[in-house]
Parts: structure tokens; sequence; C-alpha cells
């Protein structure tokens, strides 16, 4: 069975490696991809949105901060982000590059900022 590495236990005081080489891919590279990869993709990214949304409804049933909850689920998501670069990285025998995380979680939050806008924009139609 494969499987990607789950993260140690951390503190939070540790350092951010150096930058490296392999990070994750874009948006439009994700769009780009060979139809079955993107296939795939579109798979995990339609499970994970529904574990959260299962996650959520259970949050709110029990009267929990629904804001709060996915504040905090956000940053579970880009820690198991994190550790999927990391493992491509190991698997790819290069170093994984901070950098390019960082600067690709930033373009898919504008994105998906840019996305909710244009959708909010059609429902108004």
């Amino acid at each position: 069975m494969t499987r990607f590495d789950q993260p140690p236990s951390r503190d939070g005081d540790e350092e951010a490696a150096p930058s490296g080489r392999l990070g994750p891919f874009s948006i439009a590279e994700c769009r780009e991809s060979a139809p079955h990869l993107r296939r795939e993709l579109e798979t995990l990214d339609y499970e994970l949105r529904g574990v959260v949304n299962r996650v959520l409804a259970e949050v709110e049933d029990a009267k929990g901060d629904a804001a709060t909850f996915l504040r905090a689920a956000a940053t579970v998501l880009l820690s198991v982000s994190a550790g999927l670069m990391e493992t491509a990285a190991e698997r790819a025998r290069e170093p994984a590059d901070v950098g390019a995380f960082k600067d690709v979680a930033e373009d898919v939050a504008q994105w998906a900022r840019s996305r909710k806008l244009r959708d909010l924009l059609a429902d108004e139609e």
C-alpha cells in the first residue's frame, strides 16, 4: 500500500529548512496535467471538501464555532499539504522548496478568492 508519511509530532518551534528545489504544482499546472492525473486530483478535491463539510456540519450541529473550525481546518490542511510536499521531495531525492510552497499557497488563496467572487457575481446575474 502506498501512502505519504505522517509527520512527527512538532511543538511549532522549529525553523523552516532552507529553500530547495522541489515545490508543489501551481493551479495552472494541475489544470494542464494529463487527463488521468487531473481526474485523480479532482477526486481528491471532491473527497477533501466532503470531509470538511461533514465535520463542519458536526461542529454546527454541536453549536460550535464554525468560523474558528474553518480557520483551524485551513491550517491543518496546509500542514497536510506541507507533509505531501516533503514526502514528494524525499521520493524524488531532492530538497523541498519551502519558498515555492509559500508562493503557491499565496497564489492558491488568490485563485480561490477570485473564483468565489466569480461564483458570487454569476449568482447575481
